[in-house]
């Protein structure tokens, strides 16, 4: 266990190796600026954006990154980024969020290629991260902070915009195949290329696992719970001039997992299953005109969530079974049109429509009876406008501003604003930025229309933040610091009336914090991170039991170190330290609930690498290394030390 004041030992291999490094000269400001505008930024405008001109706070986790760290899925690539938490209940295919800046885990916008990908179907219209593997993902871009003004409904307190990857000019394929640690099995191929002006990339993996118990070990819990899963992703483009251009995009996911009855004491079950469809598409036609002044993007998109829970007649419980599906969609289509009629200035001005669908039904009987509970077919409809404008002052200032008025068919209308100004002393190599901004969330279908539980006179969830931070950037490319504040004020929260059983808008909750990263890279040598997130997250529902408490499953401190070494132009090694702080979690099994603290915890991985052959690459991973027995949800499991390796082709 690691305790706060123990973490100036992490700091001591970074603060060593910045020690052997400063004596060298800094480059010019000229060489800096090239560098920093080599990375770019799309999801804080919509448009491609050099980062150094990006008030937002926003980390962007890249192919190349990808690739050396041997993650396996988006969830395990998220573990390290400064302002996110991650909880999941019981292993591989088992429920998976995130909680960004202490907001809730439905308060993050999850985009797929730019398709809108939280729920419909499910109650808050949380997005489920277990089933997103790393192998088909070119890029991650985490974005901090109220996004409404872009984004609409769902962006309270940040986005994850996560792209797939795109087709190549040239011919390229791939491979990968790996194996370990409770019978789990991963493989993986794509190509991708060009002909004659169309552009193609195809991508299948599959993963499957005979995994471990859902419900904790801990608590006497043995029985496995395995999990399959199966992805087919497509993008295809064509140019029909300089002018004009048509991209297509499609992905299908299909998983099935075991599940256990609850977490914690006798949670084993073993015939309690789950199973997904899940499918993405969105089309797109992009014109320019003017000399490329003013460009105009229209796209259709589309996405369907389908599952199915089936739980049986069995010796554990004779009495007890269960069946339900949930199946939700989503249709929209956005016209956005990007202005650069002045050099210093780019005005982006969008509307979009966005339909909403769910419907589901479930059953089940126990030792007080059978019931059943249907949710008839419901729809929702938004229409949304929206205007930005991003300035820049003799090229070191920028600022971004824009606001959105959504007309929503139930609740009736809701506007947001944000603005986003940044500074760049390119002398010093320091950057200082800023938000402030405005966010909402509309009732889910659940909450609007449930006949048991649904209130149709809800009002939207709303958020309202602002953050502050700097940027210092040293030796060239090779050192940089980020530092930021953050504080968010969250009212009219859904909530359960006791009295009439209905969802009504009653809770509030406050968060503020500090998120810290810090990388170095010693070109050829050696990389490496550190990042350090506090974060005070707390109930300020007036009337609660849980007033002025901590709010569930949050972590006050999370802190992780990575570190990758180059040994030889062949063998990489990398270790990685995952810290996770104290945390309120509730044990529900208890009436009432009894609010518990889970134990802080250290997490070490280990990877390897080597370079068989150009285009071939031996691979070897440790998870967990030290064994540690942990929780990240009350009674649910996690995984122990397990050792995976493989090989990766490339042409």
């Amino acid at each position: 266990m690691v305790h706060k004041k123990n973490f100036r030992y992490l700091f001591l291999p970074i603060l060593l190796t910045v020690h052997l490094y400063a004596s060298q000269s800094m480059p010019g400001s000229d060489t800096l600026k090239t560098y920093l505008l080599k990375d770019v930024v799309v999801s804080a405008t919509k448009t491609t954006t050099p980062a150094i001109q990006i008030g937002s706070t926003v980390t962007v986790i890249n192919r190349e990154e990808i690739e050396r760290s041997q993650k396996g899925t988006v969830l395990e690539l998220l573990q390290d980024v400064p302002g996110v938490s991650i909880t999941q209940q019981g292993g591989p295919g088992k429920l998976a969020t995130v909680f960004m800046r202490g907001a809730g885990s439905d308060h993050t916008m999850v985009l797929l290629d730019g398709v809108e990908m939280n729920n419909p179907g499910d109650i808050n219209n949380v997005f489920d991260f277990a089933n997103l593997q790393s192998d088909e993902i070119e890029r991650i871009e985490i974005l901090r902070g109220p996004q409404s003004t872009l984004y609409g409904s769902d962006a309270l307190a940040g986005v994850i915009a996560i792209f797939t990857k795109k087709p190549s000019q040239n011919f390229s394929a791939t491979a990968r195949l790996e194996g370990g640690s409770y019978q789990s099995f991963r493989s993986s191929a794509s190509v991708s290329g060009s002909f004659e002006g169309l552009t193609y990339s195809l991508i299948a993996n599959k993963f499957k696992t005979k995994g471990f118990s859902s419900a904790s070990e801990l608590y006497g819990n043995t029985e496995p719970d395995g999990y399959s899963t199966s992805t087919l992703a497509a993008k295809f483009g064509y140019a029909f001039s300089d002018e004009l251009s048509f991209s297509l995009l499609l992905h299908y996911n299909k998983a099935a997992t075991d599940y256990d009855y609850t977490g914690g004491v006798n949670g084993d079950d073993p015939n309690y299953s789950y199973s997904l469809q899940e499918s993405a598409a969105k089309a797109s036609i992009t014109s320019s005109l003017f000399d490329k002044m003013w460009s105009q993007s229209l796209s259709f998109e589309f996405m369907r969530n389908f599952r199915k829970y089936t739980d049986g007649i069995d010796a554990k419980r004779p009495t007890t079974s269960s069946d339900a599906r949930y199946d939700g969609s989503k249709k929209k289509v956005e016209w956005l049109n990007t202005l650069r009629f002045l050099p210093s200035n780019v005005t982006s001005v969008g509307i979009d429509a966005e339909e909403e669908l769910a419907v589901s039904d479930y059953y089940s009987n126990g030792m007080y009876g059978p019931f059943d509970s249907f949710f008839p077919r419901a729809e929702s409809t938004t229409f949304g406008i929206y205007a930005q404008d991003q300035i820049t002052v003799i090229d070191q200032g920028f600022l971004t501003i824009g606001t959105r008025y959504d007309k929503h068919k139930r609740f009736g209308n809701v506007t947001t604003y944000r603005i986003a100004p940044a500074y760049f002393i390119s002398e010093t190599g320091t950057k200082f930025r800023a938000t402030f901004g405005t966010g909402f969330k509309a009732p889910s279908l659940f909450n609007l229309y449930d006949p048991g539980f649904g209130n149709a006179t809800l009002k939207p969830e709303r958020s309202k933040g602002w953050d502050a931070g700097v940027e210092q950037f040293l030796l060239g490319d090779r050192l940089s610091l980020e530092l930021t504040y953050f504080s968010n004020q969250f009212s009219d929260l859904f909530s359960f009336d006791n009295a009439t059983f209905k969802t009504i808008n009653l809770a509030k909750a406050k968060t503020n914090g500090i998120e810290l990263s810090l990388k170095y890279k010693a070109a050829g040598i050696a990389e490496t991170m550190f990042t350090y997130t506090m974060t005070n997250s707390k109930d300020k529902s007036e009337g609660s039991s849980d007033y002025d408490q901590s709010l569930l499953r949050r972590p006050q401190d999370k802190a992780s170190l990575s570190a990758l070494f180059y040994l030889t132009d062949r063998i990489t090694l990398g270790t990685e330290i995952l810290y996770t702080g104290l945390r309120d979690d509730k044990d529900f099994s208890a009436w009432p609930a009894q609010r518990i603290q889970l134990q802080s915890y250290t997490l070490v991985n280990l990877t390897a690498t080597y370079l068989l052959h150009q285009g071939v690459q031996t691979f070897f991973k440790i998870h967990n290394a030290f064994d540690t027995k942990y929780e990240e949800i009350l009674g649910y499991g996690t995984e122990r030390l397990s050792v995976y390796g493989g090989i990766s082709l490339t042409l």
